[in-house]
């Protein structure tokens, strides 16, 4: 059984497969459209590139409305409720798509507004068909995931006496290890998926490495204490931002002419963090939501 809500930023609801609202079909569902991209090389004889680009989803939805034991002005409430969710064509929101035990969820807005068809006095049921678009077409996880990357100094520590070594007069009480972090982050979704980082101070011109894909970012200043920096790699919504004494600010012009926002692949991505003086105390966090082509 499948069943969708969608909720509109005003917070109105259209529900099918709940209530009044029963699915009859659903269109736009499996993997997005793509659009094969073409360009050549400058030059007479530049060489061809081809690529796949997934393009815009667009989701088409035929319902039943149960008008059962309604009085004509319970009807026109019923229709007026799906109009509201609707009938704004700027008002971008949330889908929810539940189906084979699982809900996924995608942003989108009404591409149209809702058609009724004609209803005969005696009939207790109408049809209603909702056209929805959706501009970054991959489906995802309803919670994200999450990790943490704590920065620490490893510290061995011997004895008073210490360890004796072969020039006398020298001994060593303590040894401080300064090395790379790595964690490994599964990714469990079936396409690459946008991460937002955070790197909280005290912290020494961080950097972070996706070491399955050879890309890094990393940040040219000095993270404080009670600082952070956070880096989203979403395309279109790219951005770094520094919160100093709890002000949020635009951090882009701390970011390495030679980084790559990153996304994770859709497997096990090996992940780098590391800075110039790592501080005690001082983390990195992940948040990304896993990103699928299917609902």
């Amino acid at each position: 059984m499948t069943a969708l809500m969608f909720k509109n930023s005003d917070g109105d609801e259209f529900s099918v497969g709940a209530g009044r609202l029963k699915l009859i079909s659903v269109e736009g569902l499996e993997s997005p459209p793509s659009l094969l991209a073409v360009s050549a090389g400058p030059a007479i004889g530049g060489a061809i590139n081809l690529s796949a680009q997934n393009t815009a989803r667009k989701i088409k939805v035929n319902a039943l409305v149960d008008l059962r034991g309604l009085d004509e002005v319970q009807v026109v409430e019923a229709r007026k409720a799906i109009y509201e969710a609707l009938g704004d064509l700027d008002n971008d929101g949330i889908m929810e798509v539940s189906r084979v035990g699982r809900t996924r969820w995608i942003g989108a807005r009404p591409s149209r507004e809702p058609e009724f068809t004609g209803k005969a006095w005696n009939e207790e049921w109408q049809i209603v068909r909702a056209e929805f678009i959706c501009p970054r077409p991959y489906f995802k996880d309803m919670s994200p995931m999450t990790a943490t990357v704590q920065f620490y100094e490893a510290m061995t520590e011997f004895s008073e006496e210490g360890i004796e070594l072969a020039e006398e007069g020298r001994e060593i009480s303590m040894i401080l290890f300064l090395g790379k972090r790595i964690a490994t982050i599964e990714n469990p979704g079936n396409v690459e998926a946008p991460v937002t980082i955070r790197f909280t101070g005290p912290i020494v011109n961080p950097y972070i490495r996706n070491q399955t894909s050879g890309e890094t970012i990393r940040i040219s200043r000095v993270i404080n204490e009670g600082e952070f920096i956070e880096i989203e790699t979403t395309p279109g919504k790219r951005e770094i931002r520094l919160c100093l004494d709890g002000v949020i600010q635009n951090g882009m012009h701390y970011l390495d002419l030679a980084s790559r926002f990153w996304k994770l692949l859709p497997r096990e991505n090996l992940i780098e963090i590391g800075d110039e003086s790592p501080g005690e105390g001082s983390e990195a966090s992940f948040e990304f939501y896993p990103h699928y082509r299917e609902a």
